[in-house]
């Protein structure tokens, strides 16, 4: 199988692409685009600079012009690129990999695929149970807001931030009105992409149930300034995992 680009609608609606390579690993995704058409643009904006220069930002050196690769390491994941457009758009992200040269044999992987089809997901996704759908129906079963009568509550989050700020993440665990205790606790930032969502606070509940988590802020998504913040409790029996709205975080 060649390597191909798919454009298909994520479990929010909102259309994105991502590059699938001859092995069918997954080396490049998208932002979140609200129209198809601005979807599609973002492929053809990679398909034409493909070929751009690598700036590797792990090592000092000669900051190039856009269009280009960037090269960095990202604490929570590994070695990961991205491609800025002339403009200076990232318009495409990798995943994270272990060692530099996977990162580079990712981006050589993007380089061979400047010619690759396009394949409109969106349409299948209309006729049929979509992945969307099923993403959706997993995120559902084993991530529900309230099982057998217990409750996640994250409170009195700010609008926005300052980078460097502390933030302290507010709550409480319940279980038919009744505060949950020694309960483990995560702060999770949902990742819009195919990555995996970022673990920012962890820690335990008081004899009350309520709970309140230090994070010093900083830049918790690639796209843009706003993270999507919600708290998670993971048990042994089922469903494992209970968590709180998500609410949202401008950090400047």
């Amino acid at each position: 199988m060649g390597a191909k680009y798919q454009v298909y609608k994520d479990v929010a609606g909102k259309f994105r692409f991502r590059l699938r390579a001859e092995n069918n690993k997954i080396v490049a995704v998208s932002q979140a685009y609200e129209q198809h058409a601005g979807c599609v643009n973002g492929v053809e904006s990679v398909q034409a600079n493909c070929d751009a220069d690598i700036e590797d930002m792990t090592v000092e050196g000669k900051q190039l012009p856009n269009p280009k690769y960037q090269v960095f390491y990202d604490k929570t994941c590994g070695y990961r690129f991205h491609l800025n457009a002339k403009n200076g758009e990232i318009i495409a992200a990798s995943e994270g990999y272990k060692t530099k040269e996977g990162c580079m044999n990712g981006i050589s992987a993007v380089q061979a695929s400047c010619n690759a089809e396009i394949e409109d997901m969106t349409v299948k996704q209309a006729e049929t149970a979509d992945e969307s759908m099923m993403e959706t129906s997993v995120v559902a079963t084993e991530m529900p807001m309230e099982a057998e009568g217990i409750k996640l509550e994250l409170v009195d989050l700010p609008d926005m931030v300052q980078k460097g700020d502390i933030v302290y993440f507010k709550g409480k665990l319940t279980e038919n009105g009744k505060g949950v205790s020694k309960a483990k606790i995560t702060i999770r930032e949902h990742d819009r992409s195919y990555l995996m969502d970022e673990v920012l606070a962890k820690g335990y509940t008081e004899e009350d149930g309520s709970f309140d988590l230090g994070w010093k802020a900083r830049m918790a998504d690639l796209w843009d300034d706003t993270a999507e913040i919600y708290a998670q409790y993971d048990r042994d029996k089922k469903p494992k995992h209970i968590r709180s709205e998500i609410q949202s975080v401008i950090i400047k």
